[in-house]
């Protein structure tokens, strides 16, 4: 049993500190110390509570730090009477029309000679806190889990589904709603990255599904009803989250400060823009007297995996006006998904404490492999000292924060995902792998056999403590993963579209549970517009995630979803069909195909059916089958840091030139083996044949 200690705003240092020692002791209480906690207030203003202490023994207790000792008793009703007001609220927490949890009220002051406590007001010091907790009523702890919900305000952040069609027990769509209907808490991760606030940079890793939009949106709040006052930009490269981090931005304030954003200080932003529409690079080219360049200039210009790189290294080398900064804080949702160059125009537009908060997951990296360093990202001075160091000091609001449990995913489809992105059963290998050894167990992983150092063998597994139990309890692992293979794309987009009929009809999923992802962006347009008419003729409606409608929209009541993989990042349903799947089983940037696949597995909410056509297919099935046949272990040899190196460079993206030198090399290959074939060439005639024989190992004397 611990409490964990969760560090916000706070005015009172010493105060907070005291309170902090004294809390530690009490180790016999499970719960959560919230210091600097926003409440909503009927007057539109926002009362912070000192010290807000939630345990499962004792319920909610409020502590003041005071520093009047003539009418301390004020202060005490104004918080009882909010926090009732807002405890009340919630229907979980009332027994016909009285509140279940009647919240304690703690005036702690300085020194001694405070007042005397009686029944109704309790006053102390640092030194009499614990005893005076410990004398508090007994909390029924029955009803812990509603209080931290209505407390941490998740509740409010999507409305639940009516799903009036469920009446089968056991449907998909039943299960689906079972599922929903868990209680949202935040773990002990997610409270930290919510609500610490450190002075400086502060970086958020996590999982596909561990909540990083979600801790955003709500850290995002949280700053605006603690400093109203401040220029707040929230910005992102996944177009499709504009509308659900301004639903959640929305929802969260309204909860802090009872009222909505005011969105003249908190800007919701896309990371690029227009001359049209403020982004982040657009806006800081205007105030520099620059016009802004569109992406398909840029495209032309750098190439489509450097467009934006581009632009930001031109607008920062192009810039002569001294522009000051002019945000006080910048959240940064899909960090990975941005270049070096947008992180060091941010640190040129953020004021001087460079409160830049940014949440990644780096497997869902669509354009290159590793996420850079603090130090790439954000420069170093003339000495070569960075500029951003990321350091966890006790005491302190943390700068980095990892979120190791996934709500989103089944432990089965989060460890197959990890196996086919990196390549752990890949018959040619590893394809790429993090640098830090450490990040796989912060991520949720543990060690069940081997070492985790580099050149070692390992078996990793999810540790059960990294997973909600009710995957386990809900869904049936057999049936959380399949993998189909087909002849052609005709019969593999007729299975689909009569799975998708099935979901709906017979397994009372709604459309919108459903979500088919195009893993080739490029081609993602046709290949939806013959899977289209496949739909229609079995009366299923679907839309094309920012075609069909407008660009920010991503799915429509009564209509399956389908998305090339760049709009589905963001993004999640209950059922997901990934086609077309054998495009990422091989190629010349495979750390960006590998990411591709793990980024559209992670898509699934329950179940994931993952199709494609053969021969390229199998390769990837026989990939999936060894991780399911090795009860989701992932077995492998850790490369060695210059193997590492070296496999990057093989795997990473290629520039358009290198593009054509492997596609007219791959032609030629292909000529030379022809004429081989017909005896137009003797081989002994071309000498290079040698070189590349040896190259890939085989000796020319070998049989065969």
């Amino acid at each position: 049993m611990a409490i964990d200690v969760v560090r916000g705003v706070v005015n009172n240092i010493t105060a907070a500190n005291e309170v902090t020692s004294v809390i530690s002791r009490l180790t016999n209480y499970t719960g959560t110390l919230y210091l600097g906690y926003p409440l909503a207030s009927k007057s539109e203003t926002v009362i912070t509570v000192d010290a807000l202490l939630v345990t499962r023994e004792k319920g909610v207790i409020a502590i003041i730090f005071e520093s009047n000792f003539d009418e301390p008793n004020e202060a005490q009703d104004l918080l009882y009477y909010q926090l009732s007001n807002n405890l009340t609220k919630y229907e979980s927490l009332r027994c016909g029309r009285n509140s279940i949890v009647v919240p304690n009220i703690i005036s702690l002051f300085p020194k001694s000679g405070y007042p005397k406590s009686s029944h109704e007001y309790v006053f102390c010091d640092a030194s009499s806190l614990k005893e005076t907790i410990e004398n508090l009523p007994v909390f029924n702890e029955n009803y812990y889990s509603a209080l931290c919900e209505a407390l941490q305000k998740i509740s409010s952040m999507k409305p639940k589904k009516k799903r009036k069609n469920v009446v089968k027990e056991n449907s998909k769509g039943a299960i689906i709603k079972q599922i929903e209907k868990e209680i949202a808490n935040l773990d002990e991760w997610q409270k930290k990255a919510a609500f610490e606030i450190p002075e400086g940079p502060q970086r958020i890793r996590g999982l596909a599904g561990s909540g990083k939009t979600v801790v955003i949106a709500l850290k995002a709040a949280y700053l605006h009803s603690q400093h109203p006052d401040w220029n707040i930009a929230v910005t992102f490269y996944t177009r499709s989250l504009s509308q659900q981090l301004k639903n959640m931005i929305s929802n969260f304030s309204y909860e802090f400060i009872g009222d909505w954003p005011d969105w003249e200080k908190l800007h919701i932003i896309h990371s690029w823009g227009t001359e049209s529409e403020i982004g982040i690079y657009s806006e800081y080219a205007q105030k520099c007297n620059i016009i802004p360049i569109n992406y398909n200039a840029a495209r032309v210009k750098y190439g489509r995996s450097k467009a934006f790189d581009g632009v930001c290294n031109e607008l920062i080398n192009q810039t002569v006006i001294d522009v000051q900064p002019y945000y006080d804080a910048i959240l940064i949702d899909e960090a990975q998904d941005l270049p070096i160059s947008f992180f060091k125009l941010c640190y040129k537009i953020a004021k001087d404490c460079k409160r830049i908060i940014f949440a990644y997951d780096e497997l869902q990296n669509l354009n290159s492999g590793v996420m850079p360093s603090v130090s790439e990202m954000f420069g170093s001075d003339t000495n070569g000292k960075p500029f951003v160091e990321l350091v966890n000091t006790e005491s302190e609001a943390r700068q980095d924060i990892t979120l190791p449990i996934c709500y989103r995913n089944t432990p089965w489809a989060l460890t197959l995902a990890h196996c086919l992105g990196f390549g752990i059963y890949r018959k040619e290998g590893l394809v790429q792998l993090f640098n830090d050894l450490d990040l796989w167990e912060d991520i949720g992983y543990q060690v069940v056999n081997g070492r985790l150092e580099y050149g070692q063998k390992v078996t990793l597994k999810r540790k059960q403590s990294a997973t909600p139990n009710y995957f386990e309890k809900l869904i049936d692992r057999s049936e959380a993963i399949q993998t189909k293979i087909f002849s052609d794309i005709y019969e593999e987009y007729e299975w689909v579209a009569e799975e998708i009929k099935k979901n709906i009809e017979v397994e009372e999923l709604d459309p919108d549970d459903i979500l088919v992802i195009f893993p080739d962006a490029y081609h993602a347009k046709t290949q939806y517009s013959d899977f289209r008419d496949v739909l229609l003729r079995k009366g299923v409606n679907s839309v094309l995630a920012g075609v069909s409608a407008d660009r920010d929209t991503f799915r429509i009541e009564g209509s399956i979803t389908c998305s090339s993989i760049y709009r589905a990042k963001g993004n999640e349903a209950p059922m997901v069909y990934i086609v077309n799947s054998e495009y990422c089983a091989c190629g010349t940037e495979m750390i960006t195909l590998r990411n591709t696949l793990f980024t559209a597995i992670t898509r699934s909410r329950a179940w994931v059916k993952i199709c494609g056509i053969s021969p390229m297919m199998e390769n990837l099935k026989t990939e999936i089958d060894k991780c399911i046949s090795s009860s989701y272990e992932l077995s492998f040899k850790i490369p060695t840091q210059v193997e590492l190196e070296k496999m990057r460079l093989i795997h990473r993206d290629r520039t358009e030139s290198e593009k054509k030198e492997i596609k007219d090399s791959q032609l030629a290959i292909q000529w030379l083996t022809k004429a081989l074939k017909l005896g137009d060439i003797d081989a002994s005639a071309i000498p290079e044949l040698s070189a590349l024989l040896e190259v890939l190992g085989v000796n020319e004397d070998d049989e065969g």
